[in-house]
């Protein structure tokens, strides 16, 4: 069992880490997209069309493709002034507590943006520049939000069995 959760935990993290290079490109479009905007104003006083519209989109993408990798590595907010101060037992069932508790929340963020993209897809919304539809973009955010959940819970799972390894 525990060979199974551990190949499992392991084939996530390498899709997680994947994903978070998705919105290491996008981050770099829009430095690169900026820049020339930036130049060709100063020289041609003209803009490129729409990028106010693709900031927001790719916003999606760094978003949501990096949030699980970052909580891979624990790199989320996380106050444990008073929580620090008890055992190892008792930290490991607090853990559980929020790791399953993040997991639910997620579970239910995703399933609301899978709604939420077949409504947009169905209405045809789209942008207003560049008439490029947005449910694309409210399913990245979907999956970015699944592959959270998932790590949550990995990461419930893991402090479950250090709890029972430390209540042995």
């Amino acid at each position: 069992m525990k060979r199974a959760f551990v190949k499992f935990e392991r084939g996530l993290f390498r899709v997680t880490a994947l994903v978070d290079r998705i919105s290491w490109f996008m981050l770099f479009f829009l430095m690169l997209m900026t820049t020339v905007q930036v130049i060709l104003r100063k020289f041609t006083s003209h803009a490129i069309l729409g990028t106010v519209e693709m900031t927001e989109l790719a916003m999606a993408f760094i978003v949501f493709c990096s949030l699980a990798e970052c909580q891979v590595h624990e790199g989320h907010i996380k106050v444990d002034l008073v929580l620090s101060r008890f055992s190892k037992r008792t930290q490991a069932f607090f853990d559980v507590f929020t790791q399953g508790a993040c997991c639910g929340v997620f579970s239910f963020m995703t399933w609301a943006l899978f709604n939420q993209a077949d409504v947009l897809k169905r209405s045809g919304e789209v942008t207003m520049d560049l008439g490029i539809p947005l449910y694309p973009f409210v399913y990245v955010a979907a999956f970015g939000c699944v592959l959270l959940a998932l790590v949550l819970l990995a990461k419930a799972i893991r402090a479950l069995m250090a709890f029972l390894r430390l209540e042995a």
